[in-house]
């Protein structure tokens, strides 16, 4: 009986917010970010008309005129260097692009990468961003697994308008910012290691992390997921090879040393989600991590949502294996947001899933072939996709 008043609850909730908000995509622009060559959206975010986007660019590209081949019956690139995915590599770059649905986008900052992360203050004004970039022409060191990259760290208090480099060390890889505020949050990096800064960047303390996390032989080890809760909580996950099993291990701000949380079994995690009052839910596919995983292993591996409340794991829902989950969020009215893909459907095909009753009952939406690119903004309830050249909005409150 308790089962059925939860289903009846969470579908009457579910009509509510449906009538009141609509399920509906708004198309909003016709053109979005279209002057920017090669053409992609890129990690975007939007405020009202406001436009910002951080974008990893491979070099353009071009061929000869007919007239000026060699031979008319293929194709020539205009430099030599077209020929060669290392020198292609080389000229990969990221930007950061600013302006308007209205007045269109600018590149307001370039800078040679072949890999890049940023973070962006809720008002706006704070960048942080870091790349790396290696030379592929060049040989690895005798010995050597990988080849040396260089990290660099920039930030901007204008919108992206003016940058500062700041002091880093650039042999210590940055792969992900988990940021409190403009001036308090982390780095992420290969080893795996976590950095801490209180004052904006200016001085960063080194946190040690698990030594389960860690494997000799791959100094660019790394941890399945790192998560900053709304408790303002940095929860790692890993898999534990002497247990066996995925763990979580959480650091609350101002502490020095993570400590053991929750063991999940034989699950990859793939996002960690928490609210204020700590309550964590977990987005997690049954079998060990997909990097630890041959990929005909997968199948019929489900994906499964799980609550943590401090004592007690439990298991709320299980979707069909062909649903496959990457990130999990809690919505501003308090619900959660299920992102993935049904990668059953022959040309993959996104969904989302919501539940407005703490994860027992879930309605299942197909968005369509695979977006462009897109995001979901926790703050506002907005959920942003691009196909084409279409920019498109819609409410998830």
């Amino acid at each position: 009986m308790k089962k059925r008043y939860g289903f009846l609850l969470g579908s009457v909730l579910f009509a509510y917010w449906a009538f009141t908000h609509g399920t509906e995509w708004e198309r909003v622009s016709n053109d979005f970010m279209k002057e920017d060559t090669p053409y992609g959206p890129g990690d975007f975010r939007m405020s009202g008309e406001q436009v910002l986007s951080m974008k990893l660019t491979n070099p353009e590209v071009t061929t000869k005129s007919r007239e000026e081949r060699s031979d008319p019956t293929r194709a020539e690139f205009t430099e030599q260097w077209m020929y060669s995915p290392s020198e292609t590599a080389n000229r990969r770059t990221v930007r950061i692009l600013g302006g308007s649905l209205e007045e269109g986008v600018e590149r307001r900052f370039e800078e040679p990468a072949q890999q890049a992360d940023w973070w962006l203050s809720p008002d706006w004004n704070t960048l942080y961003l870091a790349t790396g970039w290696s030379d592929r022409t060049a040989n690895k060191p005798v010995g050597q697994r990988y080849r040396p990259q260089a990290t660099q760290l920039f930030k901007s208090t204008d919108q992206g308008e003016s940058w500062e480099k700041l002091r880093w060390p650039e042999d210590q890889n940055i792969s992900a910012f988990r940021f409190l505020d403009a001036q308090r949050g982390y780095l992420i990096g290969w080893g795996p290691h976590i950095w801490r800064t209180e004052n904006g960047g200016e001085h960063w303390e080194e946190i040690p992390v698990p030594a389960e996390a860690r494997d000799p032989e791959n100094e660019r080890e790394r941890f399945d997921l790192v998560a900053l809760g709304q408790d303002n909580v940095l929860r790692m996950a890993f898999f534990d090879q002497a247990r066996g099993e995925s763990v979580i291990y959480s650091l609350p701000w101002g502490e020095t040393e993570p400590r053991f949380e929750v063991a999940i079994g034989d699950y990859g995690v793939n996002d960690i989600a928490a609210n204020e009052q700590g309550e964590v839910y977990i987005l997690a596919r049954k079998g060990r991590p997909t990097s630890l995983m041959p990929k005909e292993q997968l199948v019929h591996h489900p994906t499964s949502i799980w609550h943590w409340n401090g004592s007690q794991l439990t298991e709320l829902h299980e979707f069909d294996s062909d649903l496959v989950g990457y990130a999990l969020y809690i919505t501003p009215e308090e619900g959660l947001l299920f992102d993935g893909v049904n990668e059953g459907s022959l040309l993959g095909k996104d969904v989302t899933a919501v539940s407005y009753d703490g994860g027992a009952d879930w309605r299942i939406e197909d968005e369509g072939r695979s977006a462009q690119g897109g995001y979901y903004d926790t703050r506002t309830g907005e959920r942003w996709r691009v196909a084409g050249y279409s920019l498109y909005r819609r409410e998830i409150p």
